[in-house]
Parts: structure tokens; C-alpha cells; sequence
């Protein structure tokens, strides 16, 4: 039987890897002449590196070679690209006629489209997206129509027509389906029938029927059973060699997303309204939040960061910045957004993310910043079930900047301590719980034209040191401990203990906040 506990139907969130092969088609749309060595068929490359003479090497990055500093390269086992004729038998791009800065530009510009690509298809498979929606994707990439048939020749994902393409017909029962004059020559076309033999992406040419342009093509395989075909026109721009495993990789997601669409009980839960359901403190279905955290390949007890997020301009809908929602997907790979509350949320796997939180949050200050947007981020918080204490302090420190509208983006530990005096002042006057000697000095200041009130503040701000307190003061150190004395004299207090000291710097916040509200 079946584990309750278990969604063994959530499609896998996987990375877009790529081969040479793959960065030379982007090198050759930027008209770059150069030659290549591309035996890696199997797409493996995820990043790229500079080398810099380092021993350590990585599989799974291409190495940039710069102009007189390859020597010590291991170019038989490592892939690279150069702009000089270094020859290794490793899979690489040489004679590259660019300068190094010229290669890494390029490499940046090519890693972050396939990147911005996995981030729409994963955007696609976590928010229960149709085979219209990842052809969608597709015709981005592919930049020619992409359609999706059957076994049985029925369209089932067509999301835009272009001149060009085949008739199609649309059956009484509503469906759009390939023309029944076509299917008929292919019933006794020998090379059709070859193509339903093959499992790696091929093409039908202009030679076979029907005659009016090539195509790119998917067989959708679950085991040995032929599912139907992806298939990418080549109507707007020239296919190229490395489509082809590119073309692999999306009918792979088309297998996925059938899958999910083939179960005999569908249980399409949509996972936002799951999380909802945890924000608002109530207890969705185990099976629920395990499909989220299958899909997202999290775990329960994983660390999580919340965060909320909205315009600084509340004439312009959040909903609307698609350009934002792209660009935080990339950024933040495996994290998931939803909208809430005029707000676009937003969960990070902080077990997962190798980022502490203040890099987390410089990551995220370039793309609120640019985008004209408030954001608010939580402690790390424990426990997927516990997000609602998350999303509680994101909240609370997205009221407070725009409240402030001193910063635009902040930790809930920046505005911890002004949550924790507003909640207890909601009972009784603020002034009323901060310490009276605070009171006392600066209505002597007042009386007197004295600086005690601001000194004892500086003072502790500055952990009692003396040269530090004198320097922001600008006075000498023996006019401070002067001051030090009657300040003693008249409060009374013993600065020597912890709780006072933290009792006297919060009833400055007190009285900050008091003189505030008076303003």
C-alpha cells in the first residue's frame, strides 16, 4: 500500500544543465567565429569559473582560459573555453578571436537565459501548469512555434498558431486534431514509421510529408509505451545543434506534466492555497504539504526564510512586475513565491541555500531596489509548519519600513525591539514605562543648558567607552567623566548591571518614540 505520507506523483524540481554544444549555438547568434571540440552530448555544465592557476577543478563547470595564463590546465580532462589555440581532447571552444572580459560577458549573458529558462519551467511545474504553459516557455527558447500531439494525433497543447504551420481540423468532439489526410500518408509512410522507433530528438524534413518546413521532434516515451510527440517548427529562426538535447530536456517535463494529468484520482492541490492554509495557523492535509516539499525536494524540519514584499507605489499592482518575479526565481533558484495579501511572498529553504542571511538579504536589496519595492524578511524559522511565525515577523518589518520609508528593505531583527515596545505600550502611556531619571535629565538639560540626557545615551550606545563616546561627542575625555560624575550623582543608578543598562537604552527608544508621536 501506498505511504499516505507521500506524493510519489510531485514532479522534481531539476536543474537546466548545459554542453558546449549548447553555448556555441548562443556564440554563433552573437556571430563569434571560433572552433569547437563538442563530444560532451549529455548535457553536464552548470557554471562557469575563471582559471587563475588554481589545482582544484570541478565537473560540471567550463573553465575560461585567459589570454597567456592556461598553463597548468588539465585540457584533456576539464571542459574550457579560450581565445587561444589550445588544444585539449576535454570538450571546449578555442580560438575565440574575443578578450577574456568578452568571454566572460558572454558567458554571464548565456548562463542567466537558460537559467531565467529553468526558472520559467520550475514556475511551470510548481504552480500546476498546463503542456500550453511549458510550450510557452519553449517557443522563448526555441524561438519557433512548439505543439504538442497524442498518440492518437490529437492536439492537447497548441498555445499559439502561426502562418505557416499545419490545417489543423477541429472534430465534432471539439478537439483540434492533425489533419486526417496527413495521418493517413503517414500510415503508410515507412520513414514516419522509423521516427516512432527513436528515443533521442530528430528531425522530419522538407523531403517528407507534408513538405513545408522542417521540424524538431520529441517522442514522449513512459517506458515503452509512445505517449505522443513535441514537436518545434522551424518557421522563425534556424534550429541548431544543440536544441536537440534541449528538445530531450523539455519532453521530459511534458512526460512529467502528463503524468501528474493521467492519474486516475486527480489530487491537483494547489499548493498557494496550501501554504495560505499554514499562514493562517491552520493545519492542511499531510499529504498536502508533503507534495509541496517533494516537489520543492525540501524537508519539514528545514530552515526556513519568509518574506514579503510590495511596491512602493500602491497604484501599481504588484501582480503586474512579471519582469520582478522572473528575476527573484533566478536569484533564489528552489524558493517559491505566491501572492497574499496584496503582497508577493516569498519561502526560502535556508538549510538548502549555502547563502547566510545578510547575503540573502544583499541578493535581495539590488532586485527590491531596482524594482521599486518594500520587502521585509523573517529570522530563519524552523519547521515548514511553523511559517506562520514567519510570515507574522515579515509582516511586521514590511509595516515598519513603510511606516519609516528609511530603508527599503530590512531583517526583522532591525525592527525587532520597536515591535516589542510598541506591543507593551499598547496598554499604558509609553512615557509611563520609561525610566523617570530620563526624565529628570532632560528637563535639567532644559533648565540648565546642560548635555547630560545626550551623553548617558552616547555613552551607552557605545558600551561606556570613553574614547569612543568622547570622539562622537567631540569633547574632551576629562569634560565626559565630568559629566560621567553629575550624571551619577543624579540617577543613582549602578551602570555596572546588565538589566539596567538594557532598561535605560530601551527607554530611550521609549522616549524617541514618545517625542514622535508628540511631533
Amino acid at each position: 500500500m501506498e505511504n499516505a505520507h507521500t506524493n510519489t506523483n510531485s514532479p522534481k524540481i531539476s536543474r537546466i544543465l548545459l554542453n558546449t554544444q549548447m553555448i556555441a549555438d548562443e556564440l554563433i547568434d552573437k556571430q563569434w567565429t571560433f572552433l569547437l571540440n563538442s563530444k560532451d552530448r549529455t548535457p553536464s555544465i552548470h557554471s562557469f569559473e575563471l582559471y587563475a592557476g588554481q589545482s582544484g577543478f570541478r565537473d560540471g563547470v567550463i573553465y575560461i582560459l585567459p589570454r597567456g595564463r592556461a598553463k597548468g590546465f588539465p585540457v584533456d580532462r576539464y571542459t574550457y573555453i579560450t581565445s587561444e589555440n589550445i588544444f585539449g581532447t576535454a570538450p571546449h571552444i578555442r580560438n575565440a578571436d574575443r578578450t577574456d572580459q568578452e568571454l566572460i560577458n558572454a558567458l554571464i549573458d548565456i548562463f542567466d537565459r537558460y537559467h531565467q529558462m529553468e526558472a520559467d519551467i520550475n514556475s511551470v511545474l510548481v504552480c500546476n501548469g498546463t503542456l500550453s504553459d511549458l510550450c510557452r516557455v519553449g517557443i522563448r527558447y526555441f524561438k519557433n512555434p512548439v505543439y504538442i500531439h497524442d498518440s492518437m494525433f490529437t492536439v492537447i497543447a497548441l498555445p499559439e498558431y502561426k502562418e505557416g504551420m499545419l490545417q489543423f481540423e477541429r472534430f465534432e468532439d471539439g478537439n483540434i486534431h492533425v489533419p486526417l489526410w496527413l495521418i493517413n500518408e503517414f500510415k503508410f509512410d515507412e520513414a514516419y514509421h522509423e521516427t516512432l522507433t527513436k528515443r533521442e530528438a530528430g528531425i522530419w524534413g522538407k523531403d517528407q510529408f507534408p513538405r513545408n518546413m522542417r521540424s524538431l521532434y520529441v517522442n514522449i516515451w513512459d517506458g515503452n509505451h509512445y505517449n505522443g510527440r513535441l514537436l518545434i517548427n522551424e518557421l522563425d529562426s534556424p534550429l541548431k545543434p544543440g536544441q536537440f538535447r534541449m528538445a530531450e530536456m523539455f519532453g521530459e517535463y511534458v512526460k512529467i506534466i502528463m503524468h501528474r494529468d493521467q492519474q486516475p484520482q486527480k489530487h491537483y492541490t494547489d499548493y498557494e492555497d496550501t501554504v495560505k492554509l499554514l499562514i493562517s495557523g491552520q493545519t492542511p492535509s499531510s499529504r498536502d504539504v508533503r507534495a509541496i516539499l517533494d516537489i520543492l525536494s525540501w524537508e519539514e524540519e528545514d530552515s526556513y526564510l519568509c518574506l514579503k514584499i510590495r511596491s512602493q507605489n500602491q497604484a501599481l499592482p504588484i501582480r503586474s512586475d512579471s519582469a520582478l518575479r522572473s528575476q527573484l526565481t533566478v536569484t533564489f533558484p528552489g524558493s517559491f513565491e505566491f501572492f497574499h495579501e496584496q503582497s508577493l511572498c516569498m519561502i526560502i529553504n535556508y538549510t538548502k541555500d549555502s547563502r547566510d542571511v545578510e547575503e540573502i538579504k544583499s541578493a535581495m536589496a539590488s532586485v527590491v531596489r531596482d524594482s521599486y519595492m518594500y520587502c521585509g524578511i523573517s529570522y530563519p524559522i524552523r519547521g515548514l509548519y511553523n511559517i506562520k511565525t514567519g510570515f507574522a515577523q515579515a509582516d511586521i518589518t514590511l509595516s515598519h519600513i513603510e511606516d519609516t520609508k528609511d530603508r527599503w528593505l530590512m531583517l526583522f531583527g532591525e525592527c525587532a525591539l520597536d515591535y516589542m515596545i510598541s506591543k507593551a505600550t499598547q496598554d499604558m502611556p509609553a512615557v509611563s514605562l520609561a525610566a523617570p531619571v530620563l526624565i529628570k535629565l532632560r528637563t535639567i538639560d532644559r533648565q540648565k543648558n546642560t548635555d547630560y540626557y545626550n551623553t548617558l545615551r552616547t555613552f551607552l550606545k557605545n558600551e561606556r567607552s570613553i574614547p569612543k563616546t568622547s570622539e562622537e561627542l567631540i569633547i574632551h575625555r576629562t569634560t565626559l567623566q565630568y559629566r560621567l560624575e553629575k550624571i551619577q550623582e543624579l540617577i543613582k543608578l549602578n551602570l555596572e548591571n546588565a538589566d539596567v543598562r538594557l532598561y535605560l537604552k530601551m527607554s530611550f527608544k521609549i522616549m524617541d518614540m514618545v517625542n514622535k508621536e508628540a511631533v
